[in-house]
C-alpha cells in the first residue's frame, strides 16, 4: 500500500541517466538526484513540492513538517540555478506562527514571487495566504498577505501568471449551499489584491495562461474547466463548468498553457480493483482549444475512453490492467519547454491485483495530445517511492523536476532532477 509519509526530489544535469527513443529530436535527458534540504524543522517530513521558474532562476516550494492532528508544518522554499545547484541549502521559511500551513503553489510575475498556501492558524477554517519573494531568495512579505480570509473555509489554492500580474484560485465551501464554489483574485507584483471572481465551478483547481487567457480545471468526479479573463472573470460561464473528461476517480488534474495554441490538461483515470469494474489504470491527455472547448480531433477517441476501454488510446500515454504488474496512479505535472509539453507521472507497482506499492516517475513529450517518445523515460526509478511530481520549464529545453522521496524509514525528502529535451 502507499505509505504516508512523504520524501521530495530536485535533480541536478551533468551525465544523464537515461535518454529514451524518440522520432526526431532528441528525447528527455535526466540528471543525477539531489535533494534541497537536508536537515530541515519537519525531520524527514516534506510534502506537497511546487516550483516555477523566473529571472533565470527555479523557486521550489514545499510544505515542511507534519500537518495532522497537533502539526506544525510551515511554508519553506529554496532556490535553484538552471543546472541544479541548490543556492538556498538552508531553506528560506515563507511564513511563521501557530497552526498548520500546507499544500503551497508558486508563480512568478513581473520581477517577483508569488507563494500562496493553504493556513490553518485559526485551528478550525482555513484561510489562502499568500507571500513574495525575490528572485534572490529575499522574502518581501513577513506578514502573509490574505488572499481569502473570510468565514469558512477557503482552501487548495493554485496560482499562475500572464507575465505581468498573478491570479490566484480556490475553493470555498458554501455552508448555506453545503458544497464547494470555485473563485479567483488577480494579485500584482506589488502585492495588491483584487476584488474575488466567482468562477461557478467545481473543487481542487488548477490553472495556466495560455497567451491571451486562463483556463482553470477542476476535479470532482470528472473534470471540468472555464475559460478566465485576466482578472479572473469567467469567459464561458457555466454553473458546473464544461467538461473535459468523466469516468474519472478521485481526478488529480494537471494543466499548462501552450502559448496561442490552447492548454495541455492530464488525469490520471482509476485505481485498480480486483473485479475490474474500475476500468483500466491510465494517464490521460486533453487538449483544450484557445476557445475554451476540447480540440474536436479527440471526438474518436472519447467514446471508448468513457466507455472503460481496456486498450491504451492514442492520447493515453502509460496504462494499466489488471494483469500488469504497473499501475499509473496519482496527482501527474506537466510544462511546455518550447517546442513540446514534457508530461511527467507516477507509475506503481501491484500486489494482489489491488494494492499499489513501490512508485516510480515516468515522463514523456506530448505534441497536441499524442506522445513524441515512443517509450515513457523514466525520471526516478529505484527500491524507494517516488510520487507526487511537479514540474517547471525555463523555456529553452531545461526543466526541473520535483518530487516526494519516500525513504524505506518512512521520512519523506524534497527531491529532484533537472531533465533536458535538447
Amino acid at each position: 500500500m502507499i505509505r504516508s509519509s512523504i520524501l521530495i526530489a530536485v535533480i541536478v544535469l551533468s551525465v544523464p541517466l537515461t535518454v529514451g527513443s524518440a522520432t526526431g529530436d532528441n528525447a528527455i535527458q535526466v540528471g543525477p538526484e539531489f535533494r534541497l534540504f537536508e536537515d530541515g524543522p519537519g525531520k524527514g517530513i516534506q510534502r506537497s513540492p511546487h516550483v516555477a521558474f523566473g529571472d533565470g532562476v527555479y523557486l521550489v516550494v514545499w510544505q515542511e513538517g507534519w500537518h495532522g492532528e497537533d502539526g506544525n508544518a510551515r511554508i519553506y522554499a529554496a532556490r535553484v540555478s538552471p543546472d541544479g545547484k541548490v543556492l538556498s541549502p538552508g531553506g528560506i521559511q515563507v511564513a511563521a506562527g501557530a497552526g498548520v500551513q500546507e499544500h503551497p503553489r508558486v508563480a512568478f510575475a513581473g520581477d517577483v514571487f508569488l507563494v500562496v498556501w493553504q493556513d490553518l492558524s485559526g485551528g478550525k477554517d482555513a484561510d489562502v495566504l499568500a507571500a513574495r519573494l525575490s528572485p534572490s531568495g529575499k522574502l518581501l512579505d513577513t506578514k502573509p498577505v490574505a488572499i481569502a480570509a473570510g468565514p469558512g473555509t477557503q482552501a487548495l489554492p493554485d496560482v499562475a501568471s500572464d507575465g505581468d500580474k498573478f491570479l490566484v484560485v480556490w475553493q470555498s465551501f458554501d455552508r448555506d449551499a453545503s458544497a464547494y464554489k470555485g473563485f479567483a483574485a488577480r494579485m500584482t507584483p506589488t502585492g495588491d489584491v483584487g476584488e474575488a471572481m466567482e468562477t461557478g465551478a467545481l473543487p481542487q483547481p488548477r490553472i495556466a495562461w495560455c497567451g491571451d487567457a486562463y483556463l482553470a480545471v477542476y476535479g470532482d468526479g470528472r473534470v471540468t474547466s472555464v475559460k478566465l479573463d485576466r482578472d479572473g472573470r469567467p469567459i464561458n460561464p457555466s454553473k458546473w463548468g464544461h467538461e473535459v473528461v468523466r469516468n474519472v476517480r478521485q481526478p488529480k488534474p494537471a494543466i499548462t498553457g501552450v502559448p496561442e495554441r490552447g492548454w495541455l490538461v492530464m488525469v490520471h483515470r482509476s485505481v485498480p480493483d480486483y473485479w475490474g469494474w474500475g476500468g483500466p489504470g491510465g494517464m490521460r491527455c486533453y487538449f483544450v482549444t484557445p476557445e475554451g472547448e476540447l480540440d474536436p480531433s479527440l471526438a474518436p477517441h472519447l467514446k471508448q475512453d468513457r466507455a472503460g476501454n481496456w486498450g491504451r488510446l492514442p492520447h493515453w500515454l502509460d496504462v494499466g490492467n489488471r494483469d500488469t504488474t504497473t499501475w499509473p496512479w496519482g496527482r501527474p505535472a506537466c510544462a511546455w519547454d518550447g517546442r513540446h509539453v514534457v508530461a511527467v507521472w507516477t507509475r506503481h507497482h501491484v500486489e494482489k491485483k489491488v494494492m499499489l506499492t513501490n512508485s516510480d516517475l515516468f515522463a514523456t513529450r506530448v505534441a497536441g495530445w499524442t506522445p513524441v517518445d515512443k517509450e515513457a523515460i523514466p525520471v526516478a526509478k529505484d527500491a524507494t517511492e517516488e510520487q507526487n511530481p511537479a514540474v517547471a520549464s525555463a523555456g529553452n529545453g531545461h526543466l526541473l523536476c520535483i518530487y516526494e522521496k519516500h525513504a524505506p524509514d518512512g521520512s519523506v525528502f524534497v527531491t529532484g532532477r533537472v531533465l533536458r529535451t535538447r
